[in-house]
């Protein structure tokens, strides 16, 4: 999945929930992070790096 395509995901469920909700806040700042990434860009799995 592109990162443009999950931004557009989670824009479409911040709309679900009340201004005053802070899981719309949550919402937000994740889109706003992922915008700063390129947009075609593949969504890779996290990997944690071990110690």
């Amino acid at each position: 999945m592109k990162i443009g395509e999950i931004v557009e995901i989670l824009i479409r469920v911040k709309d679900d929930y009340s201004y005053t909700d802070y899981r719309k806040q949550a919402i937000e700042e994740a889109c706003n992070l992922l915008d700063k990434l390129p947009r075609m860009e593949e969504a890779r799995e996290y990997e944690p790096v071990k110690n």
